[in-house]
């Protein structure tokens, strides 16, 4: 069964999550996991790519966007709707409601930022994970400067 993860961060900024999701998009790429980012639109899936294109020059993270490159098969894929192109092993969920195939992966990482409509948002999300048995960890995180 897909683990479940929640990372609460401090801070309010639409895009802390995209920023705190590279360090687990990272470590699961030098792990040879597999990793599908989910997001809301076809807009913050392009914003994610810049973020990935531009975090640090000295870490590639190899990556497409869904549809852009068919049969790629990058380790990284970037989506918002669809069904990823491979089977990944994590899948990190910046939207704001929980996909239909969010049981097809390992390990599923969810982060709360933002205003008090964001939150009540992953804390929907919080209770269709719990309501259906998902096994669930959640952890604070202050806020860092890279964020």
């Amino acid at each position: 069964m897909t683990q479940v993860e929640f990372y609460i961060l401090e801070d309010e900024k639409p895009r802390a999550a995209f920023r705190f999701a590279i360090e687990h998009i990272q470590k699961a790429y030098l792990n040879n996991r597999k990793v599908f980012i989910h997001t809301n639109s076809r807009r913050d899936a392009e914003a994610m790519d810049e973020i990935l294109w531009t975090q640090d020059p000295s870490s590639f993270l190899p990556h497409s966007l869904h549809g852009d490159a068919p049969g790629l098969n990058a380790p990284i894929e970037i989506g918002y709707g669809e069904l990823p192109n491979v089977r990944p092993d994590v899948m990190v969920n910046l939207s704001d409601h929980v996909p239909e195939f969010h049981g097809q992966f390992e390990r599923l990482i969810e982060f709360v930022c933002g205003d008090d409509e964001q939150k009540e948002l992953a804390r929907t999300r919080f209770k269709f994970y719990r309501d259906r048995g998902y096994p669930l960890q959640h952890f604070n995180i202050a806020n860092r400067t890279n964020a």
